[in-house]
């Protein structure tokens, strides 16, 4: 089984969609693909055979405003983003493509009661959903990507809140290993290859116990911003070279 893992990273996300537009032109295939926050929408672009359109998706968006009065009358807040990350959704990625394809798409998101065990713990779990079991992908990536105040409403799935994934579980690295991967690439916009785990979490090299990782990574550090969308920034996440790191099975002592 290849996997796919897509860490939530904001408007960094661009990188990412240019990485997989990339892979799928070279013909790279995966049989489940697995993001956080931001990481989900590129995630279930994939999914739904949609990665060569994505850095367009992107440039789409350039100069859009994340803080502006323009939002106070759909949103009630001058904050933006559920709109409009809410809006892209239903315009580039028709639930429907997820729902037929063949690549399980899964999904991270944070209750509560797991974001108070992450504040206080550091030890919050998040809950993961699968595009095999589940009909409201739009809400699902909508609710992975919350994070207040720059998202105007905290959605509710099931009945309870859910918001950012990246929060307990950013990479699902984890969740991946146990559907059976053994082999997965990581895109994360963070150069030498790092990546954040969960919220207040550093920085770091991602565990490859018992896994083989191929992380690919910006060949130098991006100017962008998480909430950012000015066009000359997205420009350069676009179009920014990647490399590759490789990180083999840990071998554990006898």
């Amino acid at each position: 089984m290849r996997a796919l893992s897509l860490p939530g990273c904001g408007c960094r996300g661009a990188f990412q969609f240019a990485v997989l537009a990339r892979l799928e032109a070279a013909g790279e295939r995966f049989d489940v693909a697995a993001g956080a926050s931001s990481g989900s929408i590129a995630a279930a672009a994939y999914v739904a055979g949609k990665c060569s359109l994505g850095p367009e998706i992107y440039r789409s968006l350039a100069g859009t405003p994340v803080f502006s009065a323009r939002w106070l009358a759909s949103e009630r807040s001058p904050f933006g983003m559920t709109r409009i990350v809410g809006d892209a959704l239903r315009e580039h990625l028709p639930e429907a493509l997820i729902h037929r394809s063949e690549v399980e798409l899964l999904v991270s998101t944070t209750t509560v009661p797991g974001l108070l065990r992450q504040l206080v713990w550091k030890d919050g779990r998040a809950v993961i959903h699968s595009s095999r079991e589940r009909r409201d992908i739009h809400s699902l990536l909508l609710a992975s990507c919350t994070f207040p105040p720059f998202y105007a409403r905290v959605p509710r799935l099931d009945g309870r809140f859910h918001f950012d994934g990246g929060a307990t579980d950013n990479n699902l690295i984890g969740a991946l290993a146990e559907r059976g991967a053994r082999s997965i690439t990581v895109i994360t916009p963070h150069p030498d290859g790092a990546v954040y785990h969960g919220l207040f979490r550093p920085l770091e090299k991602p565990r490859a116990d018992g896994l083989t990782l191929r992380v690919i990574a910006p060949a130098r550090r991006l100017s962008i911003r998480s909430f950012d969308f000015d066009p000359q920034r997205l420009a350069e996440a676009l179009e920014m070279e990647h490399v590759e790191h490789w990180f083999e099975p840990v071998a554990r002592p006898s």
